[in-house]
């Protein structure tokens, strides 16, 4: 049986195998001085909006923050951290993937951030982290320690285009998110109208199917009430019924609208690499996907005249709660860093109101901070997505998330082609995860998670 050691030496030797060299900018050492990896290429002008701010505080007057916009390698590939960790060339700060935060945290490749609290803050760890949405710090949070600050989230609905949905005849008042949550069978019934199929039998006009985007199966398994980890057992749960009926939903699906006819329809409207403004919604050839408030920014660039519309997620019956789950990205301190106190000052304006002021807005996503939520510090076109975050979560914070997130990624996969059932996958995705997870043994999430996430004026 493999170790939890061997285990995580495997993993550090994957990454040491591809490499990575220090930062470009290689500053020296200094308790004024911060080395960060940022927000990737594209979005260097935010980091540098932050860093302006920042520099015009009483406590960052003398900072020097040296920036690398290092390229997200995906969420699952740690490569580029563990290389430059083991190797003594990471940052003092990372902009990561919260997802990510668990497993890295328990490879040691994270410091925990209590003692930095501890050491400047005039309140406990406990006080100061309930400035965040709950959920954020949750996913945060390793075995009683928080190893990172929360900043920008998110959440997923629906998304659709007011002109197919009349065209077909759809009853609009459906979607109306302030009136009425839409049923699975309400949203069966509408994609019957809106499909059109031309005289070969391929689809010219699609409705919607629920593997599509971010139709994840942890976006319907949180409406399923599917579990993913028995924190009480300390057990994984991926072959439970409700995980089943996440999988039948896709068979369902494909059953009446076979994988590859969908796929063929991509591949007219919305070919691989196209550019972002040739997709399926924005010409008109598709009529409902699943999204998040990302998408806001796209909309207004690409089809600024098109009747483009959200609204929640689908539930079982009419009465059912609303339901959701956010990802975002976070700071943190790779294992290593010079932990000073202008890194800590650094760290803790970017992600509270003062950044998530400058950076939000700009994303099209929502605040992790709670003031800056409650200030509306977002694109107001986003408020559907902010009234879904008291009731969202973050996807389990569990040391083999990632792996996981692919397990569960693949049997989607296998069950809208036909290749798998829906009894076979859940029992695929245990058999990999279980075991993986048995390395940990009695690990307990945060009790908080998976609990509401107050939201003050929501």
């Amino acid at each position: 049986m493999i170790s939890r050691r061997s285990f995580l030496a495997g993993a550090t030797a994957a990454g040491a195998a591809l490499g990575l060299g220090a930062c470009a900018s290689s500053p020296a050492s200094g308790p004024n001085v911060v080395s960060y990896w940022g927000l990737g290429a594209a979005d260097k002008d935010k980091d540098d909006q932050v860093i302006a701010a920042f520099k015009k505080t009483d406590a960052g007057k003398n900072a020097e923050i040296y920036v690398d916009q290092v390229p997200s390698s995906g969420v699952a590939d740690m490569s580029q951290i563990i290389t430059a960790v083991r190797g003594g060339s990471a940052p003092d700060l990372w902009m990561m993937d919260r997802f990510n935060a668990v497993q890295n945290a328990s490879i040691g490749l994270l410091e925990s951030i209590d003692d930095l609290i501890e050491k400047y803050e005039d309140v406990s760890p406990e006080e100061f982290k309930s400035q965040w949405i709950q959920f954020s710090i949750d996913e945060l949070s390793y075995e009683g320690k928080l190893y990172g600050l929360p900043t920008t989230t998110d959440a997923r609905g629906l998304l659709y285009n007011e002109d197919v949905l009349k065209d077909a005849g759809v009853d609009l008042d459906l979607f109306d998110w302030k009136n009425h949550v839409i049923t699975w069978d309400e949203l069966s019934d509408a994609c019957e109208k809106i499909v059109k199929i031309d005289k070969r039998g391929n689809y010219e006009r699609f409705g919607f199917a629920p593997w599509l985007s971010e139709g994840w199966p942890y976006t319907w398994g949180f409406g399923l009430d599917a579990q993913a980890y028995d924190n009480a057992a300390s057990t994984v749960t991926l072959d439970s019924p409700q995980w089943e009926s996440v999988y039948q939903l896709y068979a369902d699906w494909a059953e009446k609208y076979p994988y590859a006819s969908v796929d063929a329809f991509f591949a007219t409207y919305q070919p691989p690499n196209a550019p972002p403004s040739q997709t399926a919604m924005f010409s008109g050839h598709l009529g409902i996907d699943t999204t998040g408030p990302w998408q806001i920014s796209a909309n207004e660039k690409y089809a600024p005249k098109l009747p483009l519309k959200f609204t929640y997620l689908p539930v079982a019956r009419e009465g059912d709660s609303t339901y959701t789950w956010s990802g975002g990205g976070s700071l943190v301190v790779p294992t290593g860093a010079n932990m000073t106190k202008t890194l800590w000052e650094f760290m803790k304006f970017y992600a509270g109101l003062e950044g998530q002021s400058i950076v939000v807005p700009q994303f099209g996503n929502l605040p992790t901070n709670l003031k800056a939520i409650t200030q509306k510090k977002y694109n107001p076109k986003a408020e559907l997505f902010r009234t879904m975050l008291p009731n969202s979560t973050c996807r389990p914070p569990l040391p083999v998330g990632s792996a996981m997130w692919d397990a569960l990624t693949s049997t989607k996969s296998s069950v809208a082609l036909g290749s798998s059932t829906p009894g076979q996958a859940v029992k695929t995705n245990q058999a990999r995860i279980g075991p993986k997870m048995e390395l940990f043994e009695g690990f307990k999430m945060p009790d908080t998670y998976g609990k509401p996430s107050p939201v003050p004026g929501s």
